[in-house]
């Protein structure tokens, strides 16, 4: 018997096209200290060349929602407490961020809070995470007991505790995680380690101000690489955006900007976003060796034994079609381009599922 199609509401299907559509495609411009943590140090420089744009699925950011929502509910939660002091924003109101390396580096912490049952006259860092794995993280404790738990149940989060609580001068952090709709919940808490901290601002230094990619921790059907986004770029010779930030002639500077190293002049993030006719990659984004240089033209020997030349942008005009990233929503890698928005010159939509793809630089449209 054959199997019956799954029902698909063509309300929700398009309600979900429309999130998909509309969700924020700018670019963070610094390194995060949330992210820092991952085991993948190319991925992170990938990001923060801005090498390969990458978009969500409806299911992804309905999560990322419920997540946030449900972090919310924590801290109202928690604030209900008698004697449980928690600061969502510092003194100037804003929120509690850090900086370092110019601000190339920053993170931002949910608050800091005083008034523990098991430790009451201790500050500690504050951050809540939403996750449907919260039910690990008390087995992890369990096993090792609570002041090691956060390492043991997610490195990432890990770092990122360790950096906060560097950065804050607190010597303790204390992780609320809730699941899913916030109905069910358990904590732990950390010590501060001034050691791991040095290392982590050590590598993020190492990210940013490299004009090589750090190397690879597997090969394409490793776990690791497997599931990763940006596999199609670092395993697959999928080419970079071209941006200020992916061209060789860029230059960071400690004092926090980028700079132009061919022009000399600052990078504002317009001009970073736009680029010019002049970008040529940097070759650790480009899957080949470089053999030549030519009247400005960098000749490559590719994977396959075909030649390539980076000799600038192409210019592109709607209707023509391009390979670019991969569409998560139907997984094809083929776009159109399209009529530009605003200070938008050129669009792109998937030839696959027709969802919205973010835009071009206009150093790649033509006039």
């Amino acid at each position: 018997m054959a199997a019956l199609p799954e029902f698909v509401c063509p309300t929700l299907a398009s309600a979900d096209r429309a999130l998909v559509d509309g969700q924020d495609m700018r670019r963070r411009a610094y390194l995060g200290m949330s992210a820092i943590g991952s085991a993948c140090a190319r991925a992170l420089w990938y990001q923060f060349r801005w090498a390969m744009l990458v978009r969500f699925d409806a299911t992804t950011l309905k999560r990322f929602e419920d997540g946030h929502r449900s972090e919310d509910l924590a801290v109202a939660r928690l604030k209900r407490l008698p004697g449980l002091t928690v600061h969502e924003t510092d003194a100037a109101g804003g929120q509690w961020g850090f900086k370092d390396f110019g601000g190339h580096f920053s993170g931002h912490m949910d608050g800091v809070c005083v008034g523990l049952v098991q430790a009451p006259k201790t500050w500690h860092v504050l951050e809540i995470k939403a996750s449907e794995q919260w039910q690990d993280l008390d087995k992890v404790r369990r096993k090792v007991g609570e002041k090691s738990a956060l390492a043991e149940w997610n490195p990432v989060y890990y770092a990122q505790a360790v950096l906060y609580m560097d950065y804050a001068g607190i010597d303790r952090h204390w992780l609320v995680c809730v699941s899913p709709g916030g109905r069910r919940w358990t904590a732990v808490r950390t010590n501060a380690d001034p050691a791991f901290a040095a290392v982590l601002k050590a590598k993020a230094e190492s990210i940013i101000f490299s004009d090589h990619a750090p190397s690879r921790i597997g090969g394409p059907d490793s776990f690791a690489c497997r599931f990763c986004d940006l596999t199609p770029l670092c395993h697959d010779g999928a080419r970079a955006e071209r941006n200020c930030r992916t061209c060789m002639d860029a230059g960071v500077a400690h004092d926090g900007y980028w700079f132009c190293v061919r022009y000399g002049h600052e990078l504002s993030r317009t001009d970073q976003e736009a680029g010019c006719a002049d970008h040529r990659y940097l070759p650790d984004l480009v899957a080949g060796e470089q053999v030549d240089v030519e009247h400005g033209r960098i000749i490559y020997r590719m994977a396959d034994g075909s030649q390539w030349v980076d000799d600038g942008p192409y210019m592109y005009a709607p209707g023509d079609v391009i390979d670019r990233h991969v569409c998560r929503s139907c997984g094809s890698f083929s776009w159109t381009v399209t009529e530009g928005k605003g200070p938008h010159a050129a669009g792109l939509r998937c030839t696959g599922c027709n969802a919205s793809g973010g835009w071009l630089p206009k150093s790649e449209v033509a006039a």
